[in-house]
């Protein structure tokens, strides 16, 4: 992500709310941008990935950087028009392999990124290549932003098994533990009722103001319509701790 000159007060709007907004928003674009404090970060030198391993994994799932071996099931999954029905369009094999390559990219220098999701099924002889999940800063520049976003897509003989909420809950931990965000959202069309369920599930909160029609969707489209959930830091500790609090079912 490009560096950014400090931006000025606007003149029109001289006052100290103008300003500590601006101010805000440039330590935002900062810490995106990488200037993150080393000494908050687990570094993993083997992978090259700035979050430890151990914060990318649960009894199930496990978050990785991508593979060879990704790029055919992957094909199979962003060419399905039911896993793509609220994107504008599906993905040939070169554009799946694209993206794969700006994800990889994109992980390798940050550190972090949107990364592979393994499913790790009970009595299975191996990991199963489910879709992928992380956080992300948008590209090009959504209204809402500066921001980084959590996002997720499997295929769809994993859905209904809550690896969408469950892996989203992984990347929010990275993102606040490791990263020291002070803020994730998630976007998605106002029609797709499956994904803003998991937002629900993971504490967001719908931000209405922030509703846009996304420039990648015709004019016409039904899906032009996107909502945008919030999550601060300070609601997801508040959350943490609620839960360290709630007692154990006997």
């Amino acid at each position: 992500m490009r560096s950014r000159q400090l931006e000025v007060a606007d003149p029109a709007f001289p006052n100290e709310k103008t300003a500590r907004k601006q101010a805000e928003r440039q330590l935002l674009l900062d810490a995106l941008s990488g200037g993150l404090d080393a000494a908050d970060i687990e570094w993993a030198p083997d992978n090259g990935n700035a979050i430890a391993p151990a914060l990318l994994a649960s009894q199930r799932l496990q978050l990785r950087p991508w593979t060879d071996a990704d790029r055919e099931p992957f094909a199979a999954m962003t060419a399905d028009p039911e896993v793509m029905r609220h994107f504008p369009a599906v993905l040939t094999r070169e554009q799946s392999d694209a993206w794969i390559d700006r994800m990889s990219r994109k992980i390798s220098e940050r550190g972090w990124g949107l990364w592979a999701m393994d499913y790790l099924a009970e009595g299975a002889l191996a990991p199963q290549f489910a879709g992928f999940t992380g956080l992300n800063i948008p590209d090009p520049e959504l209204p809402c932003g500066p921001c980084a976003e959590v996002g997720w897509r499997l295929a769809p003989r994993f859905w209904g098994l809550g690896l969408a909420s469950e892996a989203g809950s992984l990347s929010l931990r990275a993102g606040f533990e490791s990263l020291r965000l002070e803020e994730i959202v998630a976007v998605t069309t106002l029609r797709n009722t499956r994904s803003r369920a998991v937002m629900q599930r993971l504490g967001m909160q719908e931000s209405m103001v922030d509703e846009f029609d996304h420039p990648a969707f015709p004019p016409d489209s039904a899906e032009r319509r996107c909502c945008v959930y919030r999550l601060p830091r300070a609601r997801w500790l508040a959350s943490l701790q609620i839960a360290a609090e709630r007692p154990m079912p006997c």
